[in-house]
């Protein structure tokens, strides 16, 4: 299965096609339907009203209801009819009737096909298809579901192209939809209308009132599940500013159907007046992150970027935990086009009724919110929680309470799953986050690729470095500089990784965490930023999250000295200025091609690679065998002190070569490094070139 950038559009008219096609149309389209030989079909039982109304009343949990799933197993392949087409190839077609549906749409739990291959899927009267789906629109979970089309019969249609390999077509279910979601006819074509409006106070987010909310207005999205429940997300931002795309939900709308989730951007009518709006720009599955039920929230991450014709906007968080004064909340109530409502009266701390998760409670002014998940924002436009709990109508919305659970509540707990901030703020020194525009002006960010390697691990047999504090568990999950008293400037330290970026083997295994440091392009010895990152066993140095570049948020594009600093090793820095910007450079400080202060005694040359000094142990950029402040001393009483040939094992500075154990003699020991970095003599001395 390959990952593909399925976006999905809605439903078009005629000849349109709806999601990501690939060329062509069902066979014979435009032949009236009558022309057709029938299809094998499935007809399903009619739904028992009663069941539907009791259905359509329950909003939670799940959120909004607007159908439910069938279960449909049938393998189209072995099941359809086949015929041979003129030219070659042949197709194969299978019908499904679900009585009383407004709209069907259809999930596959097996959608593999050949080169060549495509499958559409057409309503009855042979006006509206889905289509063409091809390999490109396979998924990594072997799955796929489409949008829904309107009436209660669906056709599968597979063509098969001349010699093509096997194809696997499974469907598992369909959706039967009881409210006709999508108006037709040419004036309002691929619009939903739900065929009844939400409450009338609503006020849509074009509307005068949101002229300053526009940017949030675009984070904010739609998504349907196969069960026929419909919620509310947010696209939010992260520290690296990437527009990595992740989706904050309330839990009480999460299955775990995730990758045949559908998600809409932009729903929302054009005008301040109207009740339709456009479904084209739709996303197809997400992963899960991160959630629990106690907070009532699941992170989510998109199987896709949303691409720039969407136009998306990553909301900005503050996880502070105070209470915000006023703000907003964005939402698609009851599945209606994208509305807003506003509230000037500072939030209250609660547990929520139902959910129990901790909430901001607040009133309405103007507007109300009735969509499981919608953001609250608050006067700084961050997002500060997302609706869970509601009692308010349009006659009492200055009285009846609504709850958001809240953002902080869900920032911290005992794993990467049940918090947020290894997903958004993998260093956790981040308090509160703009938003970010990937369309608009560029945040303001540098970003660097560095590598450089350790003397004290290198194995020059390989060319990389050992990873034996890796490997023997000792690595922390937080960066070690801050409690050695190293102070980070801008907004580095604290950073942290999680256990699966340790994990990760082969080349681009950890070795130990290093400092970065960006200078002063006139004053290369006054530190701009640094922040602690990840130094690989090729060498590599990467962000907290074992693969980004590292980002210095806040800094422009210019010039700037690199420096590279270990606790146990003598730093070093780049001999001139170098141009950095948002566009990550590579600087490679092994092969000799950038120069570094000092010249070639910055380093140690181990075979024609440019390793930094081993045997710095108090970090005072000087090695020293003897004397005041030496290194040796520091060995010795790193095992004890009493029995020279003791071995303590553990992440110590003392821990000159890196290989899990500090040892005074015998083979790899900790000591000998130093006698031979400084030359000849015992009172000799290597000092560093770093200012």
């Amino acid at each position: 299965m390959m990952r593909s950038l399925a976006v999905l559009a809605a439903v078009f008219s005629l000849n349109a096609q709806a999601q990501l096609s690939h060329g062509g149309e069902p066979y014979g389209w435009g032949a009236p339907a009558g022309h057709f030989e029938p299809a094998p079909a499935t007809t399903l039982p009619a739904i028992d009203p009663s069941a539907e109304a009791s259905a359509m009343a329950s909003d939670v949990p799940g959120g909004f209801r607007y159908g439910e799933q069938r279960m449909v197993p049938v393998d189209i392949l072995a099941n359809g009819l086949w015929q041979d087409v003129p030219g070659g190839g042949r197709i194969c077609r299978y019908t499904v009737t679900s009585p009383g549906a407004a709209m069907l749409s259809v999930q596959f739990d097996e959608f593999d096909l050949p080169v060549g291959g495509k499958v559409f899927v057409h309503d009855a009267a042979r006006t509206t298809f889905l289509g063409a789906f091809t390999h490109e629109n396979e998924q990594p979970t072997g799955d796929f579901a489409t949008a829904l089309i309107p009436g209660n019969v669906l056709t599968i249609e597979y063509q098969e192209p001349p010699g093509a390999a096997d194809a696997q077509l499974h469907m598992a279910s369909i959706t039967h939809a009881w409210r006709n979601i999508f108006a037709q006819g040419p004036e309002v074509e691929r619009d939903i209308d739900p065929g009844y409006q939400s409450s009338w106070c609503h006020t849509n987010v074009v509307c005068p009132i949101a002229e300053d909310w526009q940017d949030e207005t675009r984070s904010v999205v739609l998504f349907l599940r196969p069960n026929g429940g419909a919620c509310n997300g947010t696209l939010l931002n992260n520290t690296a500013q990437d527009g990595t795309p992740y989706v904050l939900i309330a839990h009480h709308c999460y299955q775990p159907t995730e990758s045949q989730w559908i998600f809409y951007f932009n729903y929302q009518s054009p005008a301040c007046i109207g009740d339709t709006g456009q479904t084209a720009q739709t996303l197809l599955g997400a992963v899960h992150r991160a959630g629990t039920y106690q907070g009532d929230f699941d992170l989510m991450e998109l199987n896709d970027l949303p691409p720039a014709s969407f136009g998306p906007y990553y909301a900005g968080w503050d996880r502070s935990g105070t209470p915000p004064q006023s703000g907003a909340c964005i939402s698609n109530p009851d599945t209606d086009v994208k509305k807003i409502a506003f509230y000037n009266t500072p939030a209250t701390s609660v547990i929520a009724d139902v959910t129990n998760a901790p909430s901001w409670q607040n009133y309405w002014y103007s507007g109300l919110s009735e969509a499981s998940g919608a953001p609250l924002f608050d006067q700084n436009r961050r997002v500060v929680g997302h609706m869970v709990d509601g009692q308010q109508t349009c006659e009492t919305l200055m009285t009846g309470t609504t709850d958001a659970a809240k953002f902080s509540a869900n920032w911290d707990g005992p794993t990467p799953g049940t918090r947020m901030r290894d997903w958004l703020d993998p260093a956790n020194t981040t308090m509160a986050m703009d938003g970010y525009d990937p369309n608009g002006l560029s945040p303001v960010a540098v970003r660097i690729r560095l590598k450089a390697m350790l003397e004290g691990p290198y194995v020059a047999g390989t060319g990389m470095m050992s990873t034996a504090l890796n490997d023997s568990t000792f690595v922390p999950l937080t960066e070690p500089y801050t409690g050695l008293d190293y102070i980070h400037a801008g907004n580095g330290g604290g950073e942290t990784t999680i256990q699966d970026v340790l994990n990760v083997g082969g080349v681009n295994e950890v070795v130990d965490w290093v400092v970065v440091e960006l200078r002063d392009k006139n004053d290369g010895s006054a530190v701009l930023a640094s922040r602690s990152a990840i130094l690989r066993k090729n060498g590599t140095i990467v962000d907290a999250d074992g693969t980004s570049a590292v980002t210095f948020s806040g800094l422009p594009a210019d010039q700037y000295y690199v420096a590279v600093r270990h606790r146990n090793h003598l730093g070093i820095m780049t001999a001139t200025a170098r141009p950095l910007s948002s566009d990550a450079s590579l600087l490679d400080l092994t092969d000799g091609s950038t120069p570094l202060l000092g010249g070639a005694a910055a380093t140690k040359d181990i075979g024609g690679v440019r390793c930094m000094w081993s045997g710095d142990v108090n970090r005072d950029n000087v090695v020293r065998y003897t004397g005041t402040a030496n290194d040796r001393d520091p060995i010795i009483l790193g095992i004890g002190g009493a029995i020279p040939t003791s071995v303590v094992s553990g992440y110590a500075p003392e821990d000159i070569n890196l290989d899990g154990e500090v040892k005074y003699t015998g083979t790899d020991n900790d000591r000998d490094p130093l006698l031979l970095n400084i030359g000849s003599l015992p009172t000799g001395q290597r000092v560093g070139t770093i200012p």
